[in-house]
């Protein structure tokens, strides 16, 4: 127990330090199962892998920066309203504030008039988020090269999947000595690659009509530039818990900034989003993935706060798909049958 203990640490103490070689390898892996049938399929009208793998990419590639050039105005105008719009969150909230500590106010506080002594305000949200910012801005160079960098090597090895196919997998097989292990092995990662392409493309279909449905809702609200909320919502739909939150708060920020003058008009584009992700995510999803490919909400929890802690972000994204993986994957394995039982819930 004590070695394994002290492997696991290290392992994740290497996990850590190895971020900006592993995460573009992780990357690669899961767009290879996600993009891997529509290579398949092209290469059943004979269009060889390599031409079908840059068409593929291609796609994506032109789609995403044609998307990104599109929003990127949007979401400029929306972050320099920002601070105005966690202004008027902090009046809101002061306000129920002030009301509720009427009712808590011990009378002895109380002046002879009946009025509350003021008490010191405590930091403003508004310079907290000024603060983030300037520290941001200051790191933003930085971070674009890592990104571009990282992009780059994403890129590549996705080409290099897709394009060999599966002479990785061959060459690992042939290594097996007997014939029956080849078999065998052969049989698991073919049903294990069926089984994740068919999770991450049902998962990604799924939140891309979450995407538009989010944003047809806020145009039905009123709301400006709804394809930027369908998008944010399609995305952050990724990561559980805290993505859906995220997305809630940021609605609840833009719907103050769109209905000033109707509290409750401004609190309803956060509420519908709420209301969609609760049918989708407590109805649809379970009934489209069945219960093979459900997850305990206690590990997928678990896995978030990792993740995140790990890799930020991109680990946050990355941690229901690396979990289903690593569940498959012990589905498959017979030493490990049980841990994907638990990880079932």
């Amino acid at each position: 127990m004590a070695v394994t203990g002290l492997f696991l640490l290290a392992l994740i103490a290497f996990l850590h330090f190895a971020q900006a070689i592993l995460l573009p390898v992780v990357l690669a892996l899961i767009f290879y199962f996600l993009f891997k049938p529509v290579v398949v399929a092209l290469a059943q009208i004979r269009i060889p892998r390599a031409l079908g793998s840059i068409l593929v990419i291609g796609i994506v590639l032109g789609g995403l920066f044609t998307g990104l050039s599109r929003l990127q105005e949007p979401a400029s105008r929306f972050l320099e309203q920002a601070p105005e719009g966690i202004r008027k969150i902090e009046e809101k909230a002061g306000e129920w504030t002030r009301w509720l500590e009427r009712f808590n106010q011990p009378e002895s506080e109380e002046s002879p008039d009946g009025a509350i002594p003021p008490k010191p305000s405590p930091p403003s949200l508004l310079s907290r988020f000024n603060l983030t910012a300037t520290l941001l801005s200051s790191s933003t160079l930085i971070n674009t090269a890592s990104f571009i960098t990282g992009l780059l090597e994403t890129i590549v090895l996705l080409f290099f999947l897709l394009a060999a196919g599966d002479r990785f997998l061959e060459t690992l097989v042939g290594v097996l000595p007997g014939q029956g292990d080849k078999d065998e092995a052969v049989a698991i990662v073919n049903d294990a690659q069926r089984n994740i392409s068919r999770y991450l493309v049902t998962i990604t279909v799924i939140n891309a009509v979450v995407g538009v449905i989010v944003a047809m809702a806020m145009f039905w609200l009123g709301m400006p530039n709804p394809v930027l909320w369908g998008v944010v919502a399609a995305v952050f739909n990724f990561m559980p818990y805290f993505g859906p939150l995220t997305v809630s708060v940021v609605l609840m920020m833009a719907g103050l900034l769109s209905f000033p003058a109707s509290a409750a008009n401004s609190l309803l584009p956060s509420g519908v989003y709420l209301g969609l992700h609760a049918i989708e995510s407590n109805l649809v999803t379970p009934a489209i993935l069945g219960k093979r490919l459900t997850l305990n909400p206690l590990i997928i929890f678990l896995a978030l706060m990792f993740w995140t802690w790990l890799w930020g972000i991109p680990g946050g994204l990355l941690s229901v798909p690396l979990l289903m993986i690593f569940k498959i994957l012990c589905n498959h394995t017979r030493p490990l049958a049980p841990i994907g039982e638990f990880i079932s819930g």
